[in-house]
């Protein structure tokens, strides 16, 4: 059985908030310390990705719209105003439920748009690492008990109105690039692998053999 996959959605270049300017060194750091740490406490199984693992920072690509359709959770920081952070939420809101929001407590306010949306805060500390990995637990409990539930806003009123969303072509059906994307989100180590080729690394023929 394939692992199942967790994709973090966060601000990852520099951002400036109130004349303080936060790093992407530092919002990586936070990333794989805190954020993907407790990801892994609550689930060790899951498959942690964030975006710029699959994509250069700042571009919204076919690789990314895939894991915000296919992943089975999605945890989404909200911590700074960021467009990307906030238009990837929207995308995978319309996609399917078990999308967890998080927000550092020290952060600037939720933007008005998306206040009204439960989510869950969070302290860059060594306490807060347990509470939020604790909080993840629960939510991804839930979600593995009610997967088809609504999650947010969007799919309830779709589920309410009965709202029929467009009937797109089967997996027999898709074009063979399409056929050959879904088969590299089944297999991550495999698309690793061919990304770690694509940025000029030189890679062993027998462990790509041996991924294929």
């Amino acid at each position: 059985m394939a692992a199942k996959s967790c994709f973090v959605i966060m601000a990852i270049g520099e951002q400036i908030v109130d004349d303080t300017t936060v790093t992407s060194a530092s919002l990586r750091n936070k990333y794989d310390d805190l954020i993907k740490e407790a990801i892994l406490k609550a689930r060790p199984s899951l498959e942690v990705i964030r975006a710029d693992d699959v994509s250069l920072p700042g571009t919204i690509t076919t690789d990314i719209i895939t894991r915000l359709m296919h992943s089975n959770y999605v945890v989404a920081d909200v911590t700074f105003p960021n467009p990307n952070v906030f238009y990837e939420l929207g995308l995978r809101h319309a996609c399917r439920s078990g999308t967890i929001i998080i927000k550092d407590k020290a952060g600037p306010r939720v933007p008005f748009d998306i206040a009204h949306l439960r989510y869950v805060e969070y302290e860059n500390t060594t306490a807060g690492l347990k509470a939020l990995s604790t909080q993840l637990a629960g939510y991804f409990d839930h979600f593995d008990r009610e997967p088809t539930r609504p999650d947010n806003h969007f799919q309830e009123l779709a589920k309410l109105t009965g709202y029929a969303f467009p009937d797109y072509k089967k997996a027999e059906e898709m074009p063979p690039e399409m056929q050959a994307i879904m088969g590299l989100m089944e297999a991550p180590e495999l698309l690793k692998l061919i990304m770690r080729q694509q940025s000029g690394e030189s890679i062993d023929q027998d462990e790509l053999v041996r991924l294929m």
